[in-house]
């Protein structure tokens, strides 16, 4: 499986996600604050409520000074006093001139009349100690609670972001989770259970590719499985078909060596029979080995070599075809007419035309024509054998392990390797790539 393409890399959509959580709560704490500054400003500056605020904050004052005996000089008194107020601003006047500003306003280098400051009907009566003033309130109450709405917007916001993190990270570990789970439940031994393959970005193409190997794992134990089950058969068959002549080589040695034959015309006999039962010993024991080779060496493939294919046909062929004729076998051969080339490992292949051969001369009906066709078709080369089968043919290789060989040898050459049979006929069709000379 190819890696993701950018904008699906893991990374890339959590940071993504991160600062769509950062625009959200940044969103959300802009609509949160402006609310809740227009509803401050329509509650707070409404005349009426700014008129109740400034006289309940007179009414204080006047309360703090009496309880206290302030002069109407002892301003530091009455700075502590605003300073714990927060918001407030208040200004003292006596005969209509301003004698104390709690913002600090400078009193000192000019006097300030009520005329030009503020108007009459908002300034309240208050009496000190020493002499009765007048108090200005200005407040500015609201600003506690722009500051209050702010905290609390900005709180929201917050939550809002880790919130999104959080389930981000929830749907990611979920899944890790669950990933986890499996590939225990696979290292348990279930190969059958799929793995969850959600989202696309790393963590699905790690899940993908776990449960490719899961799926390849599986179909290397059922091949495996299937060339065991497949070996064990082959091995039970040659069991059998060697203990045929390995059996009647043992009786007629016995016979030998007991000297119970009663001529000497029977005693060649029986030593003939003897070395022919050794001779196909050995060609089963060879060609069992041979299989068994081709079958472990599948990393070790032959390297092919492209040779022109009908000189190379006709050295294959007619290297057995005059011990064909000189055997009294009728032979028809069809070339291609077309001129190609093959890529083979000539020894490999010269071993599949000494097997199909061989088979020839010991099953085929002399009596039929052994037939040999040549054909190309979509860049591929198929040769096809096809003979009577010999009544009463006794065939030693049974288990077909000489088929099986040339078989492989074929597959190993990226051909295909077809047989066709009956009681009364026989015909192997052999595949292999071929190109076309132009």
């Amino acid at each position: 499986m190819s890696r993701p393409a950018f904008f699906l890399k893991l990374k890339v959509k959590l940071t993504a996600a991160l600062g769509l959580a950062v625009v959200l709560a940044v969103l959300l704490f802009l609509a949160l604050q402006t609310v809740g500054w227009k509803v401050i400003d329509h509650y707070f500056g409404q005349p009426s409520f700014i008129a109740q605020q400034n006289q309940k904050t007179a009414a204080q004052l006047s309360d703090y000074v009496t309880k206290n005996g302030l002069s109407i000089h002892d301003g530091k008194r009455l700075d502590a006093w605003v300073s714990q107020k927060k918001y407030l601003n208040i200004y003292l006047y006596q005969d209509r001139q301003m004698v104390y500003s709690s913002n600090g306003y400078d009193i000192q280098n000019g006097t300030q009349s009520i005329d030009s400051f503020v108007s009459d009907n908002v300034l309240f009566p208050i009496s000190f100690a020493d002499a009765d003033a007048q108090v200005f309130v200005e407040s500015y109450f609201e600003y506690e609670y722009y500051t209050m709405t702010t905290f609390v917007s900005l709180a929201l916001a917050f939550a809002l972001f880790l919130l999104a993190v959080v389930l981000l990270i929830h749907v990611k570990t979920s899944y890790i989770e669950v990933l986890e789970k499996e590939i225990k439940i696979l290292e348990g031994g279930n190969l059958e259970h799929p793995i969850t393959i959600r989202g696309k970005d790393e963590l699905s193409s790690l899940a993908q590719s776990v449960n490719e190997m899961r799926k390849s794992f599986i179909e290397r134990l059922e091949n495996e499985d299937s060339a065991r089950q497949a070996n064990n058969e082959l091995v039970t068959a040659m069991s059998h078909d060697l203990r045929t002549p390995l059996t009647a080589l043992i009786g007629y040695l016995d016979i030998i060596q007991y000297r119970k034959y009663k001529t000497e015309e029977q005693l060649f006999k029986y030593v003939a029979n003897s070395k022919d039962n050794a001779y196909r010993i050995k060609d089963l024991s060879d060609q069992l080995f041979e299989y068994f080779l081709l079958s472990y060496s599948q990393n070790d493939l032959p390297e092919l070599e492209e040779y022109d294919g009908s000189p190379l046909l006709d050295q294959l062929i007619g290297t057995h075809t005059p011990l064909l004729i000189d055997e009294g076998f009728q032979f028809r051969f069809v070339p291609c007419e077309q001129p190609f080339t093959l890529p083979v490992h000539v020894m490999s292949m010269q071993r599949v035309f000494d097997n199909l051969f061989s088979n020839l001369l010991k099953y085929a009906n002399k009596s039929e024509p052994i037939s040999i066709r040549c054909m190309l078709h979509k860049e591929r080369l198929c040769i096809q054998f096809a003979n009577a089968v010999k009544p009463h043919s006794d065939r030693t290789d049974s288990n077909g392990i000489g088929t099986k060989v040339c078989e492989k040898i074929v597959l190993n050459h990226g051909g295909s390797f077809e047989v066709f049979q009956t009681a009364e006929s026989y015909s192997v069709r052999i595949c292999l790539p071929a190109n076309l000379k132009a």
